[in-house]
């Protein structure tokens, strides 16, 4: 009778600790339902699209004689929420602003797996006189390096009027089937404006808009060599993304050297 009752003791000595230690889990947040519980952030993933930087040629501008290599250029949201960016900045700001210093912060937003959202600030969108619109700061880099890994050619582009242009992927869910984005504002007073890519979707600046191009007119000089043009996205890591560590990159080969054939042509103000 003694052995019964010490051992009934025991038993529900051990169950009173283990719903005190499963009380303090659920207070701290630390248990299973807490986990389930915290929502997460729907990020964008950049990437940049290899068959649209295939999309390359040579050409010679007849009035100057530049040879310039041309280049299609598609930064892809291959992630689960949309790359939404905002800017802002006062009235007073606007009107202050000046030709070649017309900017304003820009702030991304980021959605969450429970339909919230918060900003985060990612630099600034710069209005292009040439282009006639703003461009968000930081989106892609072009670079060509030779065959020793050397950087003959680093294009200064970094920044994009970020639309909707071409589906990149239909089966990505959340992939909407209209466009969203598909402006950025022509206006160089305006004092707010919104831009991104939608999930599923890629903006694409085509090979003959400027800045699409490098001036390779001294390759054209040398033998014949091959050349690896490449794109990298979110290259100075100012957006949020879900690859964030990891800035995407693609590549093709290109030849230019003596006797590669070029075509006729150039770069234009665009978009």
């Amino acid at each position: 009778m003694r052995r019964t009752a010490r051992s009934g003791r025991t038993a529900r000595t051990w169950i009173a600790a283990m719903v005190v230690a499963l009380g303090a889990l659920l207070a701290t947040g630390t248990g299973p339902a807490a986990a389930t519980d915290s929502p997460t952030d729907l990020l964008p993933a950049l990437e940049p699209l290899q068959r649209e930087l295939a999309d390359n040629d040579l050409v010679r501008e007849p009035t100057t004689g530049i040879t310039w290599l041309r280049f299609t250029g598609a930064p892809a949201n291959l992630g689960t929420g949309a790359l939404h960016v905002t800017g802002r900045r006062t009235r007073e700001a606007a009107a202050a602003a000046t030709p070649g210093n017309n900017v304003m912060p820009a702030y991304q937003r980021i959605t969450r797996s429970d339909g919230t959202s918060y900003e985060v600030s990612v630099g600034q969108m710069t209005y292009h006189d040439e282009h006639k619109h703003f461009h968000m700061e930081g989106i892609s880099r072009y670079r060509l390096t030779n065959a020793a890994g050397q950087v003959v050619r680093e294009s200064p582009k970094v920044a994009f009027c970020l639309v909707d242009l071409e589906i990149a992927d239909s089966t990505l869910p959340g992939t909407p089937v209209n466009p969203v984005y598909s402006s950025c504002s022509h206006n160089a007073n305006a004092t707010t404006l919104t831009m991104g890519v939608s999930v599923g979707w890629a903006d694409v600046y085509a090979k003959d808009l400027a800045g699409q191009s490098f001036d390779v007119s001294a390759l054209m000089n040398l033998p014949p060599q091959q050349y690896t043009l490449e794109m990298t996205t979110n290259p100075l890591g100012v957006l949020r993304e879900s690859n964030q560590t990891a800035p995407k990159t693609t590549s093709v080969n290109v030849t230019i050297g003596q006797g590669v054939p070029v075509g006729v042509g150039g770069p234009r103000p665009g978009a």
